[in-house]
């Protein structure tokens, strides 16, 4: 007796292999063709694209999964083309998300199939974040478009923003069919972006925890996790358990099977991500050995892309990603593959700066070495008060001294006001300021440079290394980097932040805080500051009591700020 699965899906195979390849009719006479979406299943009298929707992929397991189809002009019979598969975005139907950049791709001759993940909108299933079964069904959709459309399966890409990114790059490692991809506001490593730094990303979590629930279908286990992520409360044990099943939907975790087929890679991220930070991509980017390029633009998560995907217009991102499915699935040499790998575009600007690869010999890292503010107190040496802040300085700290701080207030110091929106501001213009004397002294400490003499060229991840005492097991340093002016007006540069949730309360540790990958020019005549304090609307906090920390110095040990600059 056969088990029955495996006949189900023996028995669905050979009645898809039956059907006959997507057709579509040409526009009868008379009849008024306004377009593609109002037309499906016509021939586009203008461009011989025709678009087919409602279709339905039978995925692995017998899910239905709903999805949609772009042909390109075909001039003879048996004519075959390259393809892009495009997976859909949490919560995001391919109704709609891709349909622009499907039909810019259809009329250059490609064949594009977007789809639905299961447990989203009306495709079956349920929500499994990247799982096995995404990574299965990933590959039923090229079982499809073999036999469903006129498709080159030597020449197949698959493509997807966000959720439909890491699912794309988790195929590369698992399917050999697929050719390339293009991940666009993908992740790297899911734990580094669920629990960084053992830093729960509380806002962007409870976003996709009810955006998942509006639309889908979640698994048990996802609003289990993130309810567990969230609470001081929770055993290091289960905090181990959500770890392990984040790894296995990690893109970075198949890095070697993807560098094994040599198999090419575009990613695109965008700065002021905080679901997915452009850290943990870069990260996946530099253990890459085969072909690869990079892109990291201003904007939230996604931000970037959407225009490109929507609607057919150009688009920085997309048209590049145009180009690299050209050059590896069409093979036009269009110089891609000689231009440098990585571009970064400036914050608070449309310029873009390109590099070889990353890391790169033409940034360095910096150092200031960080001074204690201490106690409030009057200094004969320049005749004034000291105490309000530490420094930020070129020479050795010789100061033994603790910085005390605690969680009865957040301070004025925020990654923004409002969650999300301000970030967004930052990508149109409208940075996010602070006046760094506002910062209150008993909540937050800040730390001030030197007036620089020239301009300071920040491109990459900077980092401040800090030594901490906590009065608990718990603590929380949430890092702000500012450039400030003459009146003491900083505008955010970038955030990072750190938590222990299981220390020895009294003991001394080492605290380094990663802050988000930058590329931000500090003018001559301002200076660099860091502000701590231990909350912020982005992240949980560890505690539901008062938390008391002290930050460390003297000479035996230095506490330092890294900032990787442009020689």
């Amino acid at each position: 007796m056969f088990p029955s699965k495996r006949l189900a899906a023996s028995l669905l195979l050979f009645t898809a292999a039956a059907h006959a390849e997507l057709a579509c009719t040409p526009v009868a006479p008379g009849e008024i063709f306004i377009g593609n979406l109002a037309n499906p299943g016509k021939i586009n009298p203008h461009d011989g694209t025709c678009w087919l929707n409602n279709l339905r992929i039978t995925a692995w397991d017998g899910t239905q999964l709903t999805a949609n189809v772009f042909l390109p002009r075909r001039t003879s019979a048996g004519q075959k083309f390259p393809a892009v598969v495009m997976v859909s975005s949490w919560a995001v139907t391919d109704l709609f998300e891709y349909l622009g950049q499907s039909y810019r791709l259809a009329k250059d001759g490609y064949v594009v199939l977007s789809y639905t993940t299961r447990g989203f909108w009306l495709s079956g299933g349920q929500i499994e974040v990247a799982g096995p079964e995404d990574v299965k069904d990933a590959s039923s959709a090229l079982d499809y478009l073999a036999l469903q459309t006129p498709t080159d399966m030597g020449k197949v890409a698959m493509s997807g923003i966000s959720y439909g990114s890491g699912i794309s790059l988790l195929a590369l490692a698992h399917d050999p069919r697929v050719k390339t991809v293009a991940a666009l506001s993908t992740w790297g490593s899911l734990p580094d972006e669920l629990y960084g730094a053992e830093t729960p990303n509380r806002t962007w979590a409870d976003v996709l925890a009810l955006a998942g629930q509006v639309t889908g279908r979640p698994d048990p286990k996802v609003n289990e996790y993130v309810t567990a992520l969230k609470d001081p409360n929770t055993s290091a044990a289960k905090i181990a358990e959500i770890l392990a099943w984040a790894r296995i939907r990690s893109p970075l975790t198949y890095v070697p099977q993807i560098n094994a087929r040599n198999a090419p890679v575009f990613l695109s991220k965008n700065f002021q991500d905080d679901l997915f930070t452009p850290n943990s991509t870069l990260k996946m980017f530099q253990q890459l050995s085969g072909p690869k390029k990079l892109l990291i633009n201003q904007g939230i998560h996604a931000q970037a892309e959407l225009p490109g995907a929507l609607l057919d217009v150009d688009n920085v991102v997309y048209d590049q990603a145009h180009r690299w499915f050209d050059y590896w699935l069409k093979g036009i040499d269009n110089g891609i593959v000689a231009e440098p790998k990585v571009t970064m575009q400036l914050k608070f600007s449309q310029a873009r700066e390109h590099f070889d690869s990353w890391p790169t010999a033409s940034v360095i890292d910096r150092f200031y070495n960080v001074a204690p503010r201490g106690d409030i107190r009057w200094d004969l040496g320049c005749f004034c008060w000291l105490g309000a802040h530490g420094t930020l300085q070129t020479h050795a700290n010789t100061k033994s001294a603790m910085d005390a701080i605690d969680n009865t207030f957040d301070t004025t110091a925020t990654s923004g006001v409002l969650p999300i929106l301000s970030t967004t501001g930052e990508s149109l213009g409208l940075p996010v300021l602070t006046w760094l004397p506002s910062v209150l002294r008993g909540q937050g400490v800040r730390y001030e440079g030197p007036t620089l003499v020239a301009p300071l060229k920040l491109r990459g991840i900077p980092r401040i290394n800090l030594r901490l005492k906590p009065s608990q097991g718990q603590a929380q340093a949430v890092a702000y980097l500012y450039d400030v002016d003459a009146l003491g007006t900083g505008t955010l540069i970038t955030h990072g932040a750190r938590t222990l949730h299981f220390g020895t309360p009294g003991q001394v540790i080492d605290f380094p805080v990663d802050f988000v990958a930058t590329a931000y020019d500090v003018p001559a005549g301002h200076r660099i500051a860091v502000v701590i304090d231990t909350r912020d609307h982005l992240v949980s906090h560890p505690s539901h009591g008062r938390l008391d920390m002290r930050f460390v110095f003297d000479a035996t040990k230095q506490s330092t700020l890294i900032l990787p600059s442009l020689r």
